[in-house]
């Protein structure tokens, strides 16, 4: 890997912190503003850093997380280019990479 890919990763990760993702999910589930949807599915999103998404769990989906959600909790997904790089469940952030 190339020392500036390096970089570039390193600096997109430091972007994506835990602290940066919370006030997103807040914002997302509290109806802050920049808040949007998709418009096929309804499902609400907020832009991050780094073209990442904080995207909330889709209620139409068959999931062990769709069931949660059901359920009452919170619960949304960091994604950039499809790949799931996060996952907050009411609150609590668990980075997949």
């Amino acid at each position: 890997m190339s020392h500036q890919l390096e970089e570039d990763e390193n600096s997109a990760e430091k972007e994506l912190s835990a602290g940066r993702i919370l006030v997103a999910f807040e914002k997302l589930f509290g109806g802050g503003r920049g808040v949007k949807k998709f418009s096929r599915s309804g499902v609400r999103y907020v832009n991050l850093p780094a073209g990442a998404l904080l995207v909330e769990q889709n209620i139409r989906k068959q999931s062990n997380w769709t069931e949660l959600a059901e359920k009452g909790h919170r619960i949304a997904w960091v994604m950039r280019d499809g790949e799931y790089l996060a996952r907050v469940v009411d609150g609590e952030v668990v980075m997949l990479r």
